[in-house]
């Protein structure tokens, strides 16, 4: 299966460092590969230029330059060069972005990360975030990388319905974890990585039952994790179980904890190169905000991320 026929590259000074990861993206799908350059806050020009200035003769010089400047990145690969196109915006670089994915159906948004590699806090600049939040395809933040590959990739998933009824159904699939899952057991075998597919969860109102008013025994308490613990292993167990891992190495890992921490917690400890993740619309601001546990990883992270939006997904931005 083909996931990412039609990619768009946002460009930025940080391309450089991301450029053998775009490369081989394309030419291991074999794909078109569309970049947008946006050149944001123009209209100071109109009170730069004298006169006899022409505003439209500037834009023309700029993207005669800034075209050659982006080609040369691909001139000593001419298979590539032949599959790249290059469109050039006047506007907010997010809006632009998100407009020209939607226009042309790009099912994937590429931006290298900014800032230096080795600081978090550092890693992911307004622009990415917003990208995240707002863009509805699936959107790709690389780190620039000494490495060649993405040696290590990491699928956080949620098995369960977000519906109370189907609690009891071991074989409820959330199905944006089935979106995560195809997409990171794609990009595992398109780059040859290991991948890991982790489970978090937690025993609602623990503490209550551990203490105070709502306190019950301590041995009925434990049997309850137990449980908890045995309904979401089968249910991880299940929603595996429908893909044919036996070309992948692979683990699959299910932890009781919040699901933030240990996203950051586990690719942070064993050295993962990109986490394929969901985002989810906090109620009242849905396609505004990705969920709490996105957002605490993206803060966090010291590594590539590709994110998914849940089917529905609507663009604050309009297009």
């Amino acid at each position: 299966m083909q996931f990412f026929k039609n990619i768009l590259l946002f460009y930025n000074n940080e391309f450089e460092g991301v450029r053998a990861e775009v490369v081989r993206l394309v030419k291991n799908n074999q794909v078109q590969l569309k970049i947008i350059d946006v050149f944001d806050d123009f209209d100071q020009y109109n009170e730069l230029l004298p006169p006899s200035g022409s505003l439209n003769e500037l834009k023309a010089v700029l993207i005669s330059e800034r075209r050659q400047e982006i080609m040369r990145h691909f001139e000593t690969d001419p298979e590539i060069a032949g599959r790249v196109s290059v469109v050039f915006k006047f506007g907010n670089p997010v809006v632009e972005i998100i407009r020209e994915a939607v226009h042309n159906e790009h099912d994937l948004v590429v931006k290298a990360a900014t800032g230096n590699k080795s600081l978090k806090d550092r890693l992911f600049g307004n622009i990415a975030v917003k990208l995240l939040r707002k863009c509805p395809c699936p959107v790709l933040i690389l780190k620039p990388s000494d490495v060649l590959s993405f040696q290590k990739i990491l699928a956080p998933v949620d098995p369960e319905k977000p519906d109370a009824a189907a609690e009891t159904n071991i074989s409820s699939v959330n199905p944006i974890s089935q979106k995560i899952l195809d997409i990171a057991i794609f990009m595992a075998r398109l780059e040859n990585s290991r991948l890991d597919i982790l489970h978090c969860w937690y025993l609602p109102g623990e503490t209550h039952l551990s203490s105070g008013r709502a306190r019950i025994e301590t041995e009925k308490l434990e049997k309850m994790k137990q449980m908890a613990e045995k309904i979401h292993k089968q249910r991880v167990d299940a929603l595996v179980s429908k893909y044919d891992l036996s070309d992948i190495e692979h683990s699959v890992i299910v932890r009781k904890g919040d699901p933030g921490n240990m996203m950051v917690d586990y690719a942070e400890r064993n050295k993962t190169d990109l986490i394929v993740m969901g985002t989810i619309g906090r109620s009242g601001l849905s396609g505004l905000l990705v969920g709490s546990n996105a957002e605490k990883v993206i803060e966090q992270v010291n590594c590539s991320v590709l994110t998914v939006k849940p089917e529905g997904f609507k663009s604050p931005v309009i297009v």
